[in-house]
């Protein structure tokens, strides 16, 4: 019984300290979707290759699902075939590339506010540069293994953020959904679960958020954060809120059973919770 209930409080604090990583993601991505609203609105448009009817919406969400699908088949089978390094490189390039444009164009949304543009320039390269050092020595150094959360909390703030600007409501609605599918697929039947396997430990910092006895993926912290965030950008900060309220007590009752079990997809619960209360305030 002493044993039951030393496990219970670990998995207590585990729960916790994720749960709080999470929100704190959630409310910075809230942040920068208010700060980059007026640009996205200047810029106008959205991104949807297959057009966005309703057809159109979901073929643009399994088009994106394909594209993840297509780039887990290709990291296994660069491991497999022992070009591990390759797939490493792809892996340091595509997230350095990311962290630092996103967080580029963020930082110059955000410091514009403060100070004339070449200054504010001159920051947010300097940030930017700073988020890509951060990552890559996070990454490859143990001892600052313990800062890798940072960038990958960063990084799923400012891609769902960006998600929930840039992407047609209907498209952005759908997007959940099919991820939750997916994701219930890839970890129980799919590459997902070959690919945690046998992917190096490093590359698997760079993909993941290690929290106590908890492993969230990025992408499941890209869609806490987008669902909120798509709420503030299309409606207003109310439905953001009650829309994250949600989301987490998904993520609550997510690792609550992941506690219990080795492997467990982080979406459907969370999508299924925030999305219905979205809905519902859209349409009640």
């Amino acid at each position: 019984m002493g044993s039951d209930g030393q496990l219970s409080t670990i998995n207590s604090r585990g729960i916790a300290l994720t749960l709080g990583f999470i929100g704190i993601v959630q409310v910075v991505a809230l942040y920068f979707t208010s700060v980059n609203e007026p640009v996205a609105e200047q810029v106008g448009g959205t991104y949807a290759p297959a057009g966005t009817s309703d057809f159109g919406s979901l073929s643009n969400a399994v088009i994106l699902v394909l594209a993840v699908f297509a780039t887990t088949l290709l990291a296994i089978w660069l491991i497999r075939n022992r070009r591990v390094r390759i797939f490493t490189s792809i892996v340091y390039v595509g997230t350095s590339l990311a962290l630092f444009l996103l967080t580029l164009l963020t930082s110059v949304d955000v410091t514009a506010n403060y100070m004339s543009a070449y200054p504010s320039l001159y920051l947010s390269l300097a940030l930017s540069a700073g988020a890509v050092l951060l990552f890559l020595l996070s990454a490859r150094t143990k001892r600052l293994i313990l800062l890798a959360p940072l960038v990958t909390g960063l990084l799923s703030a400012e891609v769902g953020s960006y998600f929930a600007s840039a992407i047609p409501l209907d498209t952005a609605l759908l997007l959940p959904l099919v991820f939750s599918v997916y994701d219930v697929y890839a970890v129980f039947r799919g590459p997902l679960r070959q690919l945690v396997t046998i992917a190096p430990k490093e590359v698997l910092t760079a993909v993941t958020s290690q929290l106590g006895e908890f492993s969230i993926g990025t992408g499941d912290t890209i869609f806490y954060s987008m669902l909120p965030a798509l709420a503030l950008y299309q409606f207003n900060l109310v439905y953001a809120l009650c829309t994250l309220v949600a989301v987490d007590i998904g993520v609550v009752v997510t690792l609550y059973l992941l506690s219990k079990s080795r492997l467990l997809p982080g979406l459907p619960i969370p999508m299924a919770l925030g999305l219905g209360t979205l809905l519902v305030l859209i349409f009640v």
